[in-house]
């Protein structure tokens, strides 16, 4: 991964709105993980005073969706097809560390495993996501 490649990613990411609202940062890659910081604001919680499952799904679509992107060196975007998120722990207000791994990356479809691991270490929640590779040279013609 160079680091125009690592730029080219995040600037393509910084694009989208999700990634504002959930303060995503890359930390780094460590072997196969491709590791994040991303932060729940109280517009995240539920009644329960606990992260919504639908913005913890959202974490974990933004992270696993960033990862393919700087793997292919911006040369792909995933469209999603699939996600299926296991919730193991709640989670709370402030910051959490993401990690993505790329289990598959065919020629047409990629499967990605995330995971959310709250203040205390402890892992709150995982996904499975599946998508097709979207070429970002189309997704370039279309802006």
């Amino acid at each position: 991964m160079t680091d125009k490649n690592l730029k080219k990613s995040m600037t393509r990411a910084h694009s989208g709105g999700t990634h504002h609202f959930l303060n995503t940062k890359f930390l780094g890659l460590e072997g196969e993980i491709y590791k994040y910081e991303l932060q729940f604001s109280k517009e995240c919680l539920n009644p329960f005073k606990t992260v919504q499952g639908g913005m913890i799904a959202s974490a974990i679509d933004e992270i696993t969706s960033i990862s393919v992107n700087i793997f292919t060196k911006d040369k792909y975007l995933p469209s999603s097809t699939d996600i299926h998120i296991s919730f193991h722990r709640p989670l709370f207000l402030g910051k959490v560390i993401g990690t993505a791994k790329i289990i598959k990356l065919g020629k047409q479809i990629v499967s990605i495993e995330g995971r959310l691991i709250s203040s205390s270490g402890k892992i709150a929640a995982s996904g499975l996501h599946t998508a097709v590779l979207t070429k970002t040279s189309e997704i370039n013609k279309s802006q």
